[in-house]
C-alpha cells in the first residue's frame, strides 16, 4: 500500500488520474485493435475475464464436453474453487470442490479416459523448494449446461508425489493420454526437467484404501531454449527479468507440446524433446500463468494471465498455430 502525506495529496491524485486514463485508454485500444503474427502463430485477444473472482488464473484448460469453454482456477491461496468461463472471457459459473483447501494449486488440464471427460488441478506450487511431496486431484468434468450453481464437485482422491532429486517448483501440467502418462514441467531449473508419472483416474481399482501410495516422479529430459532477453532490455521489464525463461504453464495435444513462459510460448515435439523448437511470439502484457489447447485439432491455444494486485482487466489471448511440417500434427487425445 501507497501512502502520501496531506500536502502531497492533491499533486498524487492528479498523477493518479492521468495513469489511470492512460490504462484506460491502452486497454481499450489493446482490446479494439490487438492482433499480431509470428512465424509459426497468429495471436489475437479474445476478450477479458469477466469474473473479477478470478485473479490469478494460474491454470486453463479446454472443457472436454463444449468446444467454447474453458475452466479456469486460482492461485496460491485460493479456495479449492473452479470457474468456468467462454473462449471471450464471459462468466459461466464457479463451483467448490468438495476437498480441503489446497495449498499452491498452480496448473490444470483436461483430458478424455475410457470416453469420459476429465479434469486435473495440481497443487504442485512450491516456491522456495520446501515441499516434501505435492499433489494432483482429478475431477470428472461436469456439464454446466445442467449443473446447478451451489452443487460442490466431487473429486477423486487426491494423489501426491515427489521429485527423485528432492524438492521442485512447477506451475505445468499436461495429460499424455497415448502414453498413459502425467507430465510436470519444473519452473526454477535451468534448463527445466521433465518429469513424468503413471496416470491413474483414481475412480476404481484401489482396493478398501482411500488413497494411492505416494509415487516418486521419473525424469525424462530437459527442455531447452527458454532464454532470457538480453541485458540490454533489462529495463523493458524491471523485476520480472529474472524469471521470463522459466515456463508457466504447458499443454499437450498429441505430440506437440506447447510450454508458455512471462514473455513467449515454445512448442515442442513430444516425441523428440531435443529436435527444434518453434517460438511463438507473444504479447508481454503482465503475468502470464496458464494455456491450453482447445478447439480438438491442436491449431488453436488459449492464454490468461493473472489479474494485477486483483485489479485491472485479466486479459484471454487466443493463439492460431501455423502448421508446419516439421512438427506432428495427429491428434492422439483420447483414450
Amino acid at each position: 500500500m501507497y501512502f502520501v502525506s496531506k500536502n502531497q495529496s492533491g499533486r498524487h491524485a492528479r498523477v493518479l488520474a492521468l495513469c489511470l486514463a492512460r490504462c484506460v485508454s491502452a486497454s481499450w485500444a489493446f482490446e479494439a485493435e490487438f492482433e499480431a503474427s509470428s512465424p509459426h502463430a497468429t495471436v489475437q485477444w479474445a476478450g477479458a475475464i469477466e469474473s473479477t473472482r478470478l485473479n490469478e488464473s494460474s491454470g486453463l484448460a479446454a472443457s472436454q464436453r463444449h468446444a467454447d469453454v474453458l475452466w479456469s482456477m486460482n492461485d496460491s491461496g485460493g479456495n479449492a474453487e473452479l470457474f468456468a468461463l467462454s473462449t471471450s472471457g464471459k462468466h459461466l459459473g464457479s463451483w467448490m470442490l468438495d476437498m480441503p483447501k489446497p495449498l499452491d494449486w498452480e496448473a490444470m488440464t483436461s483430458f478424455i479416459w475410457e470416453q469420459k471427460p476429465y479434469l486435473l488441478v495440481a497443487d504442485i506450487g512450491d516456491n522456495f523448494a520446501r515441499r516434501d511431496q505435492v499433489s494432483y486431484t482429478i475431477i470428472p468434468e461436469p456439464d454446466i449446461q445442467t449443473l446447478a450453481p451451489d452443487t460442490r464437485l466431487t473429486p477423486t482422491p487426491t494423489q501426491t508425489f515427489t521429485y527423485p532429486d528432492g524438492p521442485e517448483d512447477s506451475e505445468a501440467i499436461a495429460v499424455d493420454v497415448a502414453r498413459s502418462e502425467l507430465l510436470v514441467l519444473s519452473k526454477r531449473t535451468q534448463p527445466p526437467q521433465l518429469y513424468r508419472l503413471p496416470l491413474n483416474i483414481g475412480e476404481k481399482g484401489r482396493g478398501a484404501s482411500d488413497t494411492w501410495p505416494v509415487q516418486t516422479a521419473e525424469k525424462i529430459g530437459s527442455l531447452s531454449g527458454f532464454e532470457k532477453p538480453d541485458m540490454a532490455t533489462v529495463y523493458l521489464y524491471g523485476d520480472a527479468w529474472s524469471y521470463l525463461a522459466m515456463p508457466t504453464g504447458m499443454s499437450l495435444f498429441g505430440d506437440r507440446l506447447l510450454v508458455t513462459t512471462l514473455e513467449d510460448a515454445f512448442l515442442f515435439d513430444r516425441r523428440s524433446l531435443a529436435a527444434p523448437l518453434q517460438r511463438v511470439s507473444l504479447p508481454y502484457i503482465g503475468q502470464r500463468e496458464a494455456i491450453t489447447f482447445a478447439g480438438g485439432a491442436g491449431k488453436v491455444a488459449y492464454v490468461t494471465h493473472e489479474r494485477q494486485y486483483g485489479m485491472r482487466h485479466a486479459h484471454l489471448l487466443r493463439v492460431l498455430l501455423i502448421p508446419t511440417e516439421s512438427l506432428p500434427h495427429e491428434a492422439i487425445g483420447t483414450r
